[in-house]
């Protein structure tokens, strides 16, 4: 189950307790969608058992299959 956080509008007139037609204005926090941690990381594997080289995940350096990142020293497991 995804989460969502929102927060309420402070220029919105808030609706009285029992009043259902009156909406409040709400602004989203996180925009849900995009790139997640997951589908990157699996990106530098799905690359490193290709090629045996990819864009290290945290610093963008050179990584090797066998080395991890040249850089950072950053290796996945």
């Amino acid at each position: 189950m995804a989460a969502l956080a929102t927060r309420p509008d402070v220029s919105a007139e808030r609706p009285r307790a029992g009043d259902a037609s009156s909406p409040v204005a709400r602004s989203t926090l996180f925009e849900p969608g995009g790139t997640t941690l997951e589908d990157s990381i699996l990106g530098v594997w799905d690359d490193l058992i290709a090629d045996g080289r990819a864009q290290c995940p945290v610093c963008a350096g050179a990584m090797d299959v066998m080395a991890g990142c040249e850089d950072c020293g950053a290796e996945l497991s």
